[in-house]
């Protein structure tokens, strides 16, 4: 994405970005950075700029959404059960994470749908490896990846701004989805990964 697509905030939010992550490169070792917000908050193309300035790797962590759960099952789970069950930890560490920090290419099938073949879609995605990592979406910062987690990063943006955002996107008010999974945000910005217990707060909006 070119910069002049970019807000004021989002140009700064990506420098602020790019120099957290210069200074904690070390050699011979891949950075891994998780990019989190709520739903509309903008951290997909920021964490594109990021990957156009740094040759990054960028891991959608949407494409791993766990497909296994119906929707009405997702209506039955606790606030939290949502937060950690949402997306399929194990097979983004095994399938992306893992090759990459090992210097090898990544392949996986993304997440299309719940009535596709095991939620997956039919195409491939591949992703070189890279010194740098970045982890784009909600719940990137869970604390069961804080063993490979080298910087946790924030993007803060209004509620009614992301709400505008996602909906603009999915063309539509996507009234279920909100009700189902805007209460999990919250509960996972509030009690599991406060804004206090991340290394970067930016702004985008």
């Amino acid at each position: 994405m070119e910069k002049n697509h970019l807000s004021a905030h989002s140009l700064k939010a990506v420098q602020s970005i790019v120099s957290a992550i210069d200074r904690r490169l070390i050699d011979g070792y891949p950075l891994v950075v998780s990019l989190d917000g709520g739903s509309g908050a903008g951290k997909s193309t920021l964490a594109a700029e990021v990957a156009l300035q740094l040759d990054a790797a960028v891991i959608h962590c949407d494409d791993f959404f766990d497909a296994a759960v119906p929707d009405k099952d997702w209506d039955t789970y606790s606030l939290e059960q949502k937060c950690r069950r949402c997306i399929d930890w194990d097979r983004l560490y095994n399938e992306a994470l893992l090759p990459l920090l090992e210097g090898r290419e990544a392949q996986y099938r993304p997440y299309y749908s719940v009535s596709s073949v095991n939620g997956s879609a039919s195409h491939l995605v591949t992703i070189e490896p890279s010194k740098v990592i970045i982890l784009d979406g909600i719940y990137s910062s869970l604390l069961e990846l804080s063993d490979v987690n080298h910087l946790t990063v924030l993007v803060d943006v209004p509620s009614e701004l992301r709400r505008h955002r996602h909906n603009t996107r999915e063309g539509n008010d996507d009234l279920d989805w909100h009700l189902r999974w805007d209460p999990a945000e919250d509960y996972y910005f509030t009690v599991l990964r406060p804004s206090g217990t991340f290394d970067l707060i930016v702004i985008n909006h």
